[in-house]
């Protein structure tokens, strides 16, 4: 029987760190609406496409200083957080480990279980140089248990909700950028 591709974006299969916590969709709706309003608003008056399309374009920017702003980031992200929810544990991103990505959706195992329809607000650093962040909104359509060396954990499907086109073209070309360097370490040789 022949093989029928069913997925609209092509899939990479490459390990990444997923900072996630759970919202309804009423909290989703919410944020949308006054993230659209502020967002519009501060994206106009300074450009921040502009600056993001620079520096994710700059390959010439030194990986440790790279790293060291991606820490720092996580690191506001963290005291941000603490200082404006009342320290309610609940409210914390999660950790989780990203499986595999696409332009509409990704794998992700998670340590808690997560029911399905249930939304997910995440931050993504799938790629330092050039750099890569997103930050997208996804509803879980598959979850299931999975034994990981003698581990529970929780094998999340999720599709983005309002990903924007750019978004789209930066998961694909991050996909491609890993599978050309899989590539040339097969041809190459160990």
């Amino acid at each position: 029987m022949p093989h029928i591709e069913r997925r609209s974006y092509v899939r990479g299969n490459f390990s990444f760190k997923i900072k996630f916590k759970t919202m309804s969709s009423d909290e989703y709706e919410a944020l949308l609406n006054s993230r659209d309003s502020r967002f519009s608003f501060f994206q106009e008056e300074q450009g921040i496409d502009a600056a993001e399309n620079a520096l994710s374009s700059d390959t010439s920017i030194d990986a440790s200083l790279m790293n060291y702003l991606v820490r720092l980031d996580e690191k506001l992200d963290l005291i941000l957080e603490l200082l404006t929810k009342d320290n309610e544990a609940a409210d914390l991103f999660e950790q989780a480990i990203g499986v595999n990505i696409s332009g509409s959706g990704m794998n992700i195992m998670v340590d808690e279980p997560v029911e399905t329809g249930q939304i997910i607000h995440s931050k993504i650093y799938l790629s330092r140089i050039p750099m890569v962040f997103l930050d997208v909104f996804g509803e879980v359509v598959r979850s299931s248990e999975v034994n990981e060396c003698g581990k529970i954990l929780y094998s999340l499907g999720v599709n983005f909700l309002d990903l924007s086109v750019n978004d789209q073209e930066r998961i694909i070309t991050t996909v491609f950028k890993s599978q050309r360097g899989d590539l040339r370490k097969r041809k190459n040789g160990p």
